[in-house]
């Protein structure tokens, strides 16, 4: 990312969070500097809640088994180093992609794929981000301040898309704008 993690911390609390929800929502990522390759724990919180949490241990739980299974169904060998060069190299780079996707609809959010996320969205249009492919973009643009009524009110009727632990953040932000998602106009 380039940029010291209390220096992204302030610009999503302050900058980039809309002003009704400043002090409400908080980013956290902590780095086990003395643990096996020092892993990290991300948090995001509302209201002093813990409403996203993720570490490299969950992932790994939820991910791995899935990650196998897929492999089986699809017949793809895992790597193989020949003596010259990796075997099944890419076939294994998309499958671990795609598992990267599942976990993240689920909510299965480690520190690197938070991290990934964090820097598509600092890095391309809040029209982008908001229309990204992955959810976790679309969590820190719904928050964004540059996100305006004109444009919530058209995402309202998104919410049920959204995966399950993404909703409350919409509906946070719907609800501070006071946007109803029952389809009443509210201005």
């Amino acid at each position: 990312m380039g940029q010291s993690w209390s220096g992204i911390k302030k610009r999503l609390e302050k900058d980039l969070l809309c002003e009704k929800l400043r002090g409400r929502v908080k980013y956290f990522i902590t780095k086990y500097r003395k643990a096996h390759d020092e892993e990290s724990r991300i948090a995001i919180l509302i209201d002093e809640k813990e409403v996203i949490r993720g570490n490299v241990f969950d992932s790994y739980r939820e991910g791995n088994p899935l990650l196998d299974t897929i492999r089986a169904e699809q017949k793809i060998p895992k790597r193989l180093w020949n003596g010259k060069e990796t075997l099944y190299e890419n076939e294994n780079k998309e499958l671990e992609k795609r598992v990267d996707e599942i976990c993240v609809d689920k909510g299965i959010i480690d520190a690197y794929l938070f991290a990934k996320a964090l820097d598509c969205y600092l890095h391309h249009s809040i029209k982008e981000s908001i229309n990204s492919k992955n959810p976790l973009v679309r969590l820190f643009a719904i928050l964004d301040r540059r996100i305006g009524k004109k444009t919530l009110y058209k995402l309202k009727d998104e919410v049920s898309k959204q995966p399950e632990w993404l909703r409350p953040f919409y509906m946070l932000r719907l609800d501070v704008e006071n946007i109803n998602i029952e389809g009443q106009d509210d201005l």
